[in-house]
């Protein structure tokens, strides 16, 4: 296919991803801009086929999403609301970095995988834990804490997020040439490793504040509870996909 010919496509598709996710206020203005200059990245960088698991995690995120329309007290306070411009990059930007990074360094292909089974085991185990609401620990001091809050895990959003992190790996039989059973299990194990890590970053590091009912909330009020006031839950997803990634290079 010319070049032109998939640079118009590209360029209609964009519009109408654009006009859709605007009209179903999935995403802010600035956000849904910001996912079109993303997934424009990774066509550029890696190819179309590599859109495959970009979209994939924005459906799969925006459906279970779905399952959660009344927010949780302890839930951040974007749960529920259109996804900003500063989610959508730190969620999918280390993915549209590695795909701009290919050009030079085509052998990290896979880490494109590693990336966005991170991402999609966090989502599936933030919206399902959310969902089914069963007893949350504490993943570092393993107490009881309120459904909702980061750094919380509960047996349906760890198994949610195992699951995510499988149906990435089988995407990569669909975009990666020579993926075989071995990689499958690699990407599904490190996109799980990757959930915990965020958790382990969400318990340790993240804000935590003291609602007017004395409870835990990721939600910014005036009463800090612990960890650092500018860490939010969109830093800790970067820095877990970051630190993932990483790992992988360094394998």
């Amino acid at each position: 296919m010319a070049w032109y010919v998939q640079t118009a496509l590209a360029l209609f598709f964009s519009a109408f991803f654009l006009w859709f996710i605007l009209r179903k206020k999935i995403l802010s203005v600035a956000g849904g801009w910001s996912a079109v200059v993303l997934g424009l990245s990774v066509w550029l960088g890696a190819g179309w086929t590599w859109l495959l698991p970009l979209f994939f995690f924005f459906l799969s995120g925006t459906l279970l999403a779905r399952l959660n329309r009344q927010s949780l007290a302890a839930a951040d306070a974007q749960q529920g609301n259109p996804r900003n411009a500063w989610q959508v990059w730190c969620n999918g930007g280390i993915y549209a970095a590695i795909a701009i990074g290919l050009i030079w360094f085509p052998q990290a292909r896979h880490l494109l995988l590693v990336s966005m089974a991170v991402a999609t085991a966090d989502t599936w185990s933030s919206e399902i834990g959310m969902y089914f609401r069963q007893p949350t620990l504490d993943i570092l001091r393993w107490r009881r804490v309120p459904v909702g809050l980061s750094g919380g895990v509960s047996w349906p959003g760890s198994l949610g997020g195992l699951v995510g992190a499988g149906c990435v790996g089988i995407l990569g039989w669909v975009v990666f040439p020579g993926y075989d059973v071995g990689k499958f299990v690699l990407i599904t194990v490190m996109g799980f490793v990757g959930m915990i890590l965020d958790s382990l970053l969400g318990a340790a590091v993240q804000a935590r504040y003291l609602s007017e009912s004395n409870e835990l909330t990721d939600k910014p009020n005036t009463r800090l509870a612990g960890g650092i006031s500018w860490v939010s839950n969109d830093v800790v997803n970067l820095l877990s996909n970051a630190l993932m990634v990483l790992f992988a290079w360094l394998l």
